[in-house]
């Protein structure tokens, strides 16, 4: 799912006493998912980095998408690749309600990028736009674990990620949810190409590439592409 970003904030509104982070996450994307479809449904910034994907596909492939949001993603991809079949999830039932209204020729899944181990499957490809920076490292390591026990050999695996030292992370206020806030982790390539590396995944691409925000700040985009070769 891709963030836009505006302000930090490491205090957190009082409305929000009793949740933990992640919950807080979930709630204002959930709360927000028209507003976030209209501020992604003609983002165009990553697409190249999706042709590539795509690119990368055999014919008829199985792909499995995390943190699909209201679908822009999904729906670019089938757009390229009509041949696939797609299955994308989210944990936020008003986002994956947006998803399926936009696509039609795929299935979607009410489920936690965290519970993926428990899909009985294998996949050809995974795909996970900005899902990494609302995990914690342990979070994120094990993500990357659980992607590999669910892929074929040879599968690709897309990984976006907002780089930056880990005391960077906090809460932040986005463009499209007023005061309501999520939470969002900075990584560093290294700990990321360890995660891929143990996992048997190879890195194929790696692209960098800034992210403007209206308020002037400048964001600094990871994409990961990797292939399971063991």
């Amino acid at each position: 799912m891709i963030i836009l970003k505006i302000v930090i904030f490491k205090a957190v509104s009082i409305h929000y006493l009793g949740m933990n982070k992640d919950a807080i996450t979930q709630a204002t994307y959930n709360k927000f998912a028209q507003d976030y479809w209209e501020k992604v449904a003609s983002l165009e910034q990553y697409n190249a980095s999706y042709d590539t994907f795509c690119e990368l596909l055999p014919q008829k492939a199985k792909v499995f998408e995390m943190g699909c949001g209201p679908g822009n993603l999904t729906q670019y991809v089938l757009h390229k690749r009509p041949d696939l079949q797609y299955t994308a999830s989210d944990m936020a039932p008003n986002m994956l309600a947006l998803a399926k209204k936009h696509n039609h020729n795929a299935h979607f899944l009410l489920l936690d990028c965290r519970e993926i181990a428990t899909l009985h499957q294998k996949f050809d490809a995974i795909i996970g736009a900005f899902v990494i920076p609302y995990l914690n490292k342990a979070a994120c390591a094990a993500l990357i674990s659980d992607c590999a026990k669910i892929v074929t050999p040879n599968a690709v695996l897309y990984l976006s990620i907002i780089e930056g030292d880990e005391t960077q992370s906090g809460f932040e206020q986005t463009s499209f949810s007023g005061k309501d806030q999520v939470y969002v982790h900075y990584y560093q390539e290294a700990f990321l190409r360890e995660c891929l590396s143990k996992n048997g995944f190879e890195v194929l691409h790696l692209i960098k590439q800034a992210c403007h925000e209206p308020n002037g700040r400048v964001y600094n985009d990871m994409i990961f592409m990797a292939i399971r070769v063991q």
